[in-house]
């Protein structure tokens, strides 16, 4: 399965999807401090013990600091028969829109 990068005006068209789980894959200091409304907080570091509680049948919409961290997450996943899309920029492309 293949994986989709996105940018930040379709990040706000796939984030309205009824399947969609918004996944933030920082660090949960970094989440407590800013996140996008409605993400959930995995941390990349522990994907590994989130992923065997991931229904397969959502949209995972991944973003990270830059975006380095979710891509890397989106090809793991992806590869595992997840739906994934991953925001180029990360949460640095939400606070600059």
């Amino acid at each position: 399965m293949e994986f989709k990068t996105i940018g930040i005006r379709e990040f706000n068209e796939y984030r309205k999807r009824p399947d969609a789980w918004v996944i933030d894959l920082r660090s949960k200091e970094d989440f407590e401090e800013v996140h996008v409304e409605g993400a959930r907080n995995m941390p990349y570091e522990d994907l590994e013990m989130f992923r065997k509680y991931l229904p397969k049948d959502k949209l995972y919409i991944l973003y990270c600091d830059r975006g380095a961290s979710s891509l890397m997450a989106a090809k793991i996943l992806s590869q595992d028969g997840y739906r994934t899309v991953t925001l180029v920029g990360g949460i640095q492309a939400v606070l600059q829109n």
